[in-house]
């Protein structure tokens, strides 16, 4: 529109509706900006929500409690408490806020990164956790979304173990799609990054299992849409596995709520800390 509604340039637009922060170097919206910019552009944009519109399978969440035995709640509470963990032949350290978030989401699974990026097993009671829901599908295929990279073998490994002739395969390129699709997969791993757009898997299941919850709200809802769309004919399971207390709870909370991610990342943490040190 030739700049008639929002400025002719980023910069002009950025001074009028947003502040900087120099030492974040992060532009944040001033108050009132939103509904000033959708007031500008009313008379040319149009919203639309997919569910108003087409004939959407119904969505449920099924969040799944995990409770960690003693030495993982153990180990949990002293790098919550003192961003260290100290374990056999490694050390796990986190410099700050935003790190030790991650470094607790990955506790909660049961395995972190230590300080040589080398994977450190702390506990494997979400992975007992899958393989009871696993069992309980009774044969329904399902999209399993995981969060760290340390994870995949740690779920092949415990796939295999409950079922020897399961058939579970990483999602890499289209004909892993295709082979979901024509039911020839009981399990497909995915990282939400990896397939959260584009991809039509309604077809293989109506099943999915987030075995890591991502913080990221755009992410966690497209990789559900992956199979909560058009076509899909039953209605979308999504079992989320949560451990009581962790910091899988507070990404939940997050998603729920659709708080910015580091926003929400940083308050959670520091509720939480705020939690310890009253226990303490």
């Amino acid at each position: 529109d030739q700049g008639k509604r929002l400025g002719r340039s980023i910069t002009s637009y950025r001074e009028q509706y947003f502040s900087f922060n120099p030492y974040t170097h992060e532009y944040k919206p001033l108050p009132g900006a939103d509904e000033k910019v959708r007031e500008k552009i009313r008379d040319i944009s149009i919203s639309l929500s997919a569910s108003d519109y087409l004939d959407m399978p119904d969505l449920i969440i099924d969040d799944i409690p995990v409770a960690l035995d003693s030495p993982a709640t153990a180990a949990y509470q002293v790098m919550e408490r003192d961003m260290l963990l100290s374990l056999t032949d490694s050390t796990i350290t986190a410099t700050s806020a935003a790190v030790l978030t991650n470094k607790l989401l990955q506790l909660c699974s049961g395995a972190v990164y230590d300080e040589e990026s080398k994977t450190a097993d702390i506990h494997d009671c979400k992975l007992d956790a899958l393989a009871e829901l696993v069992e309980g599908l009774d044969g329904a295929p399902a999209l399993l979304f995981y969060g760290y990279q340390h994870e995949v073998p740690r779920l092949m490994s415990a796939l295999r173990k409950l079922k020897p002739g399961i058939r579970a395969r990483m999602y890499k390129d289209s004909s892993d799609a295709d082979a979901w699709n024509a039911g020839k997969l009981d399990i497909m791993l995915a990282h939400p990054a990896s397939c959260a757009y584009g991809l039509n898997l309604q077809q293989g299941g109506h099943h999915i299992i987030w075995f890591t919850l991502t913080w990221s709200l755009e992410l966690y809802q497209q990789a559900n849409a992956r199979l909560h769309r058009q076509g899909q004919a039953h209605p979308v399971i999504v079992h989320r596995l949560l451990v009581q207390g962790g910091m899988d709870e507070a990404v939940a909370k997050a998603l729920e709520h659709k708080d910015g991610i580091q926003d929400a990342l940083l308050e959670a943490l520091k509720k939480r800390i705020d939690e310890v040190r009253m226990m303490a």
